[in-house]
């Protein structure tokens, strides 16, 4: 009873509108390839997003760094199935420039702070 109401609840995605959505926040940033999180791009582009949205005022300092330690978590293979094709050198590249938002952006919350 239970597995039929929330199959009553739940919309199928054509393989056209899986192709259509946005991944972050609804908005921003599209998903390449496969769905969920499997590409360098994808993740520089959600990087890219928090970061904005952050600087625009839409989230808070505290709900950036979440999202931002939790996109860095993501980048590890043991965490992350989707990407172990990809190399550990370029999954390096992207935790630093995660790990580089995440300290521009203390660095600025700090300073509007005073």
């Amino acid at each position: 009873m239970v597995h039929e109401y929330i199959k009553g609840k739940i919309k199928e995605f054509t393989k056209e509108e899986k192709e259509k959505r946005y991944k972050y926040l609804g908005k921003e940033v599209i998903d390449v390839g496969d769905p969920g999180l499997d590409s360098i791009p994808e993740f520089y582009g959600i990087a890219n997003a928090i970061w904005r949205d952050w600087k625009e005022g839409e989230i808070s300092t505290k709900t950036a760094i979440g999202r931002l330690a939790l996109l860095k978590l993501l980048t590890y293979k043991s965490k992350n199935k989707k990407i172990k094709d990809i190399p550990e050198e370029e999954l390096e590249e992207v935790r630093k420039f995660i790990d580089y938002v995440i300290q521009v952006i203390e660095n600025e919350s700090k300073r509007s702070q005073r």
